[in-house]
């Protein structure tokens, strides 16, 4: 799965689901740190990634930011261990073949 790490994902939420094998990169990396949500969602879009983020922006508290017509939002309980937030990704993966204009909750209570 191609993700994009919010700024404030820990970096052993990002070790994890990359030694899943997902192609994952932060905010910080090909985006700069502090950059607006719009500006996240383009670069989302653009390559094709997922957002994860625990922003709840992402997840509706901002009316203004256009959720709709992105590859998908991931939105992370960072203080869930890294490896049940890279097994419920897995399964989420697994069972999904299209997350466009969805917000799913990880770890959540994914089967």
């Amino acid at each position: 799965m191609r993700l994009l790490a919010d700024e404030h994902i820990p970096p052993a939420i990002v070790s994890a689901l990359r030694g899943e094998g997902h192609d994952i990169t932060v905010v910080g990396d090909d985006i700069d740190l502090g950059s607006e949500d719009t500006d996240l969602l383009e670069h989302a879009r653009d390559t094709n990634r997922l957002i994860l983020s625990e922003d709840t922006d992402f997840r509706g508290a901002d009316p203004e930011l256009d959720i709709e017509d992105q590859p998908g939002i991931l939105a992370c309980e960072t203080t869930a261990p890294p490896g049940e937030i890279a097994a419920a990704i897995r399964r989420i993966e697994t069972f999904t073949d299209d997350c466009m204009g969805t917000v799913l909750y990880v770890p959540g209570d994914w089967v």
